[in-house]
Formats: structure tokens, sequence, C-alpha cells
């Protein structure tokens, strides 16, 4: 089944999606060459693109255990990225910022319109931040089943939030800006039912 007909399905079963709204495939491999080092290196990344609202760039790609991501962001404050609602109330949240004097990567949980708070037995696998001339980058793997208990699996339309402050380090607060979306994990490689979802390549 691919995207599109998989995205009608979604939107028959009686889901939202907002107009502007576009699904991101992240391809499904049996091995990844992914370092989780807060570099983002030429061909580490298979998927990648740039959300025109927030101007996040986006690079993902899974081993089927884990999701891999790094996040550009164009600011120095904090970036962040939820998943399983296009809201924060009731996310899963990836919040990080770098600092010269030391680095912060925090697990949340979406708990109203704009707080979170950390979750006591975080998921997240590895982490890395680093900075760039005009923002920094925070890179990460994660389990495909989310501390929220939901799952991120092939085929299935999962809602995430891009949000960043430009330049504030407490992750309390409203974000500068925030856009929401949609991702679908492609089926995976080693199950030999075709082509995992296609990458993502849009600027």
């Amino acid at each position: 089944m691919n995207i599109r007909i998989t995205l009608l399905l979604f939107m028959a079963a009686g889901f939202a999606v907002a107009a502007g709204d576009k699904p991101h495939g992240i391809v499904n491999l049996k091995t990844v060459d992914v370092i989780i080092d807060g570099k983002v290196a030429e061909g580490e990344y298979p998927t990648h693109f740039t959300d025109s609202y927030t101007g996040i760039g986006v690079n993902w790609v899974s081993d089927g255990k884990l999701l891999y991501v790094a996040l550009e962001s164009p600011h120095k404050g904090w970036a962040a990225i939820s998943f399983g609602e296009q809201k924060i109330r009731g996310s899963s949240m990836i919040i990080a910022y770098h600092d010269p004097s030391g680095r912060r990567v925090d697990e949340h949980m979406g708990s109203w319109v704009s707080t979170h708070k950390a979750i006591e037995k975080p998921k997240l696998v590895d982490f890395k931040t680093a900075k760039t001339n005009s923002g920094m980058i925070v890179e990460f793997s994660m389990p495909l089943v989310l501390s929220n208990g939901q799952a991120i699996a092939p085929g299935q339309p999962m809602p995430y939030v891009l949000a960043y402050h430009k330049s504030k380090r407490s992750f309390k607060g409203r974000p500068s800006r925030k856009s929401a979306g949609m991702l679908i994990l492609g089926r995976a490689e080693q199950e030999g039912q075709g082509e995992p979802a296609p990458a993502d390549t849009t600027k």
C-alpha cells in the first residue's frame, strides 16, 4: 500500500489532516550507517526535508527497531519534535539545546496546550548536540514504541510537531514557532514486501 492510499484511508477513518500537511516517508532499512555525533554527514540519512514554516531541517531513518533523527534548527534556543499528536498535549517529545558549557536533551510528555514535563524513565538510546553558525543540531536514536504508549509502525500515519525557540534554553514557555505534520514509516526492507517509503528530499 503506497503512501497516498494509506493517507486516504487514514482520512476516511475520521482522522483530521490539516490542508497544508504532507506525509513524509521514512525508509526502513536492514542496517543504517548513522553515527550519533551531532553531525549530519553526506549520505548518512537517506531521508531529509526542511519544514517550510519553522525552517527546521529533519533527517531520519529506521532500522526496524530504532528511529534515528537529526534536527537542524536555524536558531540557538531549544528545538523539539513530538510524536503521537498534532498538538503538544498527549505527545511524546524530544527537546534539546546546546550550550558551550554543557548540553541537554530531555524526553517529555505533553500535558497541556503548550506545557510538558520530563518523564521518569526516558527511552532515548543515544543523543548528541552541536552548534552551527546560526543555530544548533540535536541528533538522537529512540525506540519505535513511544513513551506515551503509541508506536511508529510501517504504513501507519503518525502525527508529529516541530518547534523551536529563537533564544531560550529553558524548556518552559511557548515556542517561537511550531508546525504539525505527518510521517509514514516504510515497510521493513527485510520483510521482502516491496520498496520502503520513498526518501523525501524536498527542501
